[in-house]
């Protein structure tokens, strides 16, 4: 009977674990299959070089991002993507940048519903700033950096949380960001 007590639970937790179309997900299969995305983030700003020494613009705001890619089986990707940082202000600074992406990620599926990630690529950004009746626009592109966890909802749908750390040009952006992923 103690060998039942201790069985059952530990059963109970390996079919939780392991569910029936696990093999159907395993990490390394070559099944290269296409996904779409897209999410919320929330980003911290702090733009220490803005139109001089003196002006600095630091702010917390909301942005969206959607993107696509192909992975190659559950371990590896390539991704591209949009990403929108909308208008941010401090005072009289206000700037609004945008941007494309393309990175690499590798993934480490610990369980067929959770794989830590890390993703490394390249933002291919727009600019424009404002501090009072001065204004510039410029564009540019710089290598960022991030890390995830993957959540699989079912077959075909992942959650991921994401933190990314991001520069556009002396600007310093930090990601967080909650996105949907639709795997075909």
């Amino acid at each position: 009977m103690k060998h039942v007590k201790i069985l059952l639970p530990l059963t109970a937790a390996a079919m939780i674990g392991f569910p029936a179309d696990a093999s159907a997900q395993a990490p390394m299969e070559p099944d290269a299959r296409g996904y779409i995305g897209g999410g919320l983030g929330y980003f911290r700003l702090n733009d220490e070089d803005f139109l001089d020494e003196d002006d600095d613009l630091k702010d917390n705001r909301w942005a969206w991002r959607v993107f696509g890619g192909i992975e190659a089986n559950r371990v590896f990707s390539l991704e591209v993507g949009y990403v929108d940082f909308g208008e941010s202000e401090d005072g009289n600074a206000t700037m609004e940048a945008d941007g494309w992406t393309i990175a690499g990620m590798a993934a480490l599926p610990i369980t067929p519903f959770f794989a830590p990630y890390a993703r490394v690529g390249q933002l291919f950004w727009d600019r424009d700033r404002e501090f009072g009746p001065l204004s510039r626009s410029d564009s540019g592109n710089d290598m960022f950096y991030g890390l995830g966890a993957r959540f699989t909802l079912s077959r075909n749908v992942d959650l991921r949380l994401e933190y990314d750390r991001m520069a556009i040009d002396d600007t310093d952006l930090d990601m967080g960001s909650v996105n949907v992923q639709f795997r075909f």
